[in-house]
C-alpha cells in the first residue's frame, strides 16, 4: 500500500472514529462534516473527498455489521442457502443488539437522509442479493423448480427492509424486528419448499431459536 493509501485508510478511520464519538456524545443532530473534520483534526474537504456526505460516513459506520444483504450470501451453512439466510438474521440480530440505540439512531438517520439514492441503492443491492440466493435455493433443490426466484427474492428483501424501517423508528425491538423478519419469510418459504427442506423449515417456524443463532 502506497503512503498515499496509508494517510486515506489512517483519515477515514480518523473520521469514523470522530462521527461515532460526536454521535455518543453530542447526539446525531450535531453530526456534520465540519464538527467532523474539527474532531478528527483533518481539514474540512477531506470528509467529503473520502465519504462524500454525511449518510456515506453513517453507513461506514455500519460496514462491520451483517447489514449489507449481501453479507447474507457469505452465511450459508454447508450450501444451504435457506439455513444461511435464516442465521444471517440471527447475526444482525446479534450485532445490533450490542447497542441497539446507538446503530437505531443511525439507521434511521440513514433512511430519513436527504440522498434518496442511498435507500434506492440499498434496496437494489438488498434485492438483487435476496434473488441470488432464491435462485440458489431452488438449484440446490431447497425450493421447488417452478419457483420465481426474482418475484420471492424481492418479497424477501423488502420485507426485511420494511421492518428494519419501522425497527428504526421505534416501532418494535431489534429482537421483535428480526422475529417478525424470520417468521415472515419462513411463512413464504413453506409455500415453495421441496420435501426435502419441509421439515427443517417447518420446524423453524415453530421454534426459529433452532437456526437463527
Amino acid at each position: 500500500m502506497s503512503r498515499r493509501e496509508e494517510a486515506k485508510t489512517f483519515n477515514r478511520a480518523r473520521i469514523c472514529a470522530a462521527a461515532e464519538s460526536i454521535i455518543r456524545s453530542e447526539g446525531i443532530d450535531n453530526l456534520t462534516m465540519r464538527r467532523l473534520a474539527v474532531v478528527a483534526g483533518v481539514s474540512l474537504r477531506t470528509p467529503y473527498n473520502l465519504f462524500g456526505s454525511k449518510t456515506d460516513v453513517l453507513i461506514a459506520l455500519l460496514d462491520e455489521a451483517v447489514f449489507k444483504f449481501t453479507q447474507l450470501g457469505l452465511a450459508r451453512a454447508d450450501g444451504v442457502a435457506i439455513v444461511g439466510m435464516l442465521r444471517a438474521l440471527g447475526q444482525i440480530e446479534t450485532f445490533f443488539d450490542s447497542d441497539e440505540t446507538y446503530y437505531r439512531g443511525i439507521y434511521a438517520a440513514i433512511m430519513t437522509s436527504d440522498h434518496p439514492e442511498v435507500r434506492s441503492t440499498s434496496v437494489d443491492r438488498a434485492i438483487a442479493s435476496a434473488r441470488v440466493l432464491m435462485a440458489q435455493a431452488i438449484s440446490n433443490g431447497e425450493l421447488r423448480a417452478d419457483t420465481d426466484a426474482q418475484s420471492l427474492g424481492r418479497h424477501l428483501a423488502i420485507t426485511l427492509l420494511a421492518v428494519l424501517g419501522m425497527w428504526g423508528s421505534g416501532f418494535f425491538s431489534n429482537r421483535e424486528s428480526m422475529a417478525q423478519v424470520r417468521r415472515a419469510w419462513l411463512a413464504v418459504m413453506l409455500q415453495h419448499c421441496t420435501d426435502t427442506s419441509r421439515l427443517m423449515l417447518a420446524a423453524a417456524y415453530d421454534n426459529p431459536s433452532d437456526i437463527g443463532d
